[in-house]
């Protein structure tokens, strides 16, 4: 029997939403401070001949969308998902399996507490793990994105949960040497090989959750305009009642306060990004110049910060990046 291959797992604190970014390293994912709770918690990175894992342990409520790797393919479990959780907008529960492709978004809900390791690999690294247990890579491991339709069995979830939960307790964790992402991949694969067969998985909504699914886009696509409830209920070819049920149900908001939860995320987006982009420019970019007394007010419940607040961490950190 071969030794078990160790990575040496880093741990970072979450301070604020935007540091869901990289909920997958190196991601650049769109994160979303949703209703309830603010996030908080910590992500874990290792590497190992050539393999990224990313683990997190949050806690709040947040939406996560994006492509998790441009050239990788990423696998993941769910170890635990708090109520209300979704992943591509269906009910997410503990022990999700899921292959994310190169380029294709993942959309995920997270409410309560949740925790996920995932790996981020190339198909011929994975095709490697496969032959080390002795299986043949089948087709659909790696020809879509999908969410595997049954979740992994119950031994196998506790133990790499506890694994899991020891990445994230709190202390000096830069020596944790752990075989995490090994147990982790061989999990996965023996899954995969129980089912071959994985239909669509889920990615592809039903029923309201396609009617947020459509929504969302069409809010994205014009967030810049105003947008009104009619729009967006014309757009997705429903009523405005039946479109705020679907908000309601699926992601515990209304259209109006996700329009302007998305325009706030991007007008700190813009402040973040440049140390002279003033308060009035950004919120004229994204249609919120017309009272920024009530947009400081929004901004400051949503981000537990002001937006000059904001300007001034971007200033300082600009300042203690510039050489003498």
């Amino acid at each position: 029997m071969s030794a078990v291959v160790l990575e040496t797992w880093h741990r970072f604190d979450i301070g604020r939403v935007d540091d869901l970014r990289n909920a997958v390293f190196d991601a650049g994912l769109d994160a979303i401070q949703m209703p309830g709770s603010h996030v908080r918690g910590s992500l874990a990175f290792a590497a190992r001949d050539g393999i990224m894992f990313s683990s997190g342990l949050i806690h709040g409520n947040a939406a996560i969308t994006g492509p998790l790797s441009k050239d990788g393919i990423t696998v993941g479990l769910g170890l635990k998902a708090g109520a209300g959780s979704l992943l591509w907008l269906n009910r997410a529960t503990a022990g999700d399996a899921m292959v994310v492709l190169p380029g294709d978004e993942c959309d995920a809900l997270l409410c309560g507490s949740s925790l996920y390791v995932t790996a981020t690999l190339t198909a011929k690294q994975l095709e490697r793990e496969v032959e080390r247990e002795g299986l043949v890579l089948h087709r659909s491991l790696t020809n879509r994105t999908a969410l595997h339709p049954e979740p992994i069995q119950h031994d196998a979830l506790i133990a790499l949960r506890e694994q899991v939960e020891s990445i994230h307790a709190p202390g000096d964790s830069r020596n944790r040497r752990l075989g995490i992402g090994r147990r982790m991949l061989r999990a996965l694969v023996l899954h995969y090989a129980r089912r071959p067969d994985i239909g669509e998985g889920g990615v592809r909504p039903v029923g309201q959750a396609k009617i947020v699914h459509d929504a969302r886009a069409y809010i994205r696509r014009h967030l810049t305009a105003a947008i009104s409830v009619d729009d967006i209920a014309n757009a997705t070819d429903t009523s405005p009642r039946t479109l705020f049920r679907a908000f309601s149900d699926i992601l515990g908001d209304t259209p109006r306060d996700y329009v302007r939860r998305l325009r706030l995320h991007r007008i700190r987006r813009d402040l973040l990004s440049s140390d002279t982009m003033t308060v009035s420019l950004a919120a004229q970019n994204w249609g919120m110049a017309g009272d920024l007394g009530r947009l400081s007010k929004n901004y400051r419940e949503l981000f537990g910060e002001s937006p000059s607040s904001t300007r001034a961490l971007v200033r300082m950190l600009q300042r203690d990046n510039t050489p003498a």
